[in-house]
């Protein structure tokens, strides 16, 4: 079986790492955040649940956008407090951040939060040992892609790898996020600044030779990205910047929608990270 998570990092334009130094240039008071609900309600009204990853800087100012959104029925994780890359953090600085964080989202929704993703994948191993500390189940902040400056890769080998794409240590699991390797080199095939760059057909063609050694996928977008609203000034951030920001936003949300129609007829199930977990729990049950 093919199974494909869906996941949003709800964040803000200005919590990109490559924007961060041109915000006071840029000086827009744009939200991007509370666009992502239309999207939503087209994924729920096609069946396919997404997990949403939730910083606490915007749970704070979007509560009921928060709530919205796992009323549709998707899951909501958490991605941190201000978008800080974890290996920038001491320990005691990711403890207190990141438990503060889970405590304003449990106490927006009313549930438990299982999920974690590390803002621009920065998660280091031995917080990844903290996370489970602090009552976490999964993590989904694994990518193999050294050729990009903010990524860090964790090493797995105290994990066991227990299908593709997902590893497991005790009760808790670690999601990757996938690359191609094509003649030497990682692609990376799986992020919405990707999908919005490559042609639909080469996506497609990207998936299918995953396929040909993995059959799960990670894929994850930003609420930015499903909105065509244009962000004032943001040739100030310069050209390759601008390109970076601009390039695909107005058409993402109909290419994505016909891809997710195109990987339904490839028999994919689409699946949050929670219902994986689900999965795993009844069958030890």
């Amino acid at each position: 079986m093919r199974r494909y998570f869906l996941s949003l990092d709800l964040e803000e334009w200005y919590h990109l790492e490559y924007v961060k130094d041109y915000r006071g240039e840029i000086a827009s008071d744009q939200k991007f955040v509370p666009q992502v609900i239309p999207f939503l309600k087209i994924m729920a009204d096609e069946g396919v649940y997404m997990t949403v990853f939730v910083l606490e800087d915007i749970a704070r100012d979007n509560a009921d956008v928060i709530r919205e959104i796992m009323e549709m029925g998707h899951e909501i994780a958490c991605h941190g407090q201000g978008h800080e890359l974890v290996y920038n953090l001491s320990v005691e600085e990711f403890k207190e951040k990141t438990e503060k964080a889970r405590r304003v989202l449990e106490d927006i929704v009313g549930s438990p939060i299982k999920g974690y993703r590390a803002p621009c994948f920065s998660m280091e191993n031995e917080k990844l040992d903290l996370l489970w500390n602090l009552g976490f189940r999964y993590d989904s902040s694994l990518i193999r892609f050294k050729e990009h400056k903010l990524y860090n890769v964790m090493d797995m080998s105290a994990f066991e790898k227990v299908e593709s794409m997902i590893y497991r240590k005790g009760d808790n699991f670690e999601f990757e996020t996938p690359t191609l390797d094509i003649m030497g080199k990682s692609i990376p095939i799986s992020g919405g600044g990707y999908f919005r760059l490559f042609p639909l057909w080469l996506m497609k063609w990207f998936m299918k030779k995953h396929w040909e050694s993995e059959e799960n996928f990670i894929f994850y977008i930003h609420p930015f990205e499903v909105s065509g609203e244009p962000l004032k000034n943001a040739k100030m951030m310069g050209l390759k910047n601008y390109f970076r920001f601009q390039v695909g936003r107005r058409s993402l949300k109909k290419k994505l929608l016909k891809y997710i129609r195109w990987l339904k007829k490839q028999d994919v199930e689409f699946l949050r990270f929670q219902d994986y977990l689900e999965l795993v729990d009844s069958k030890v049950g």
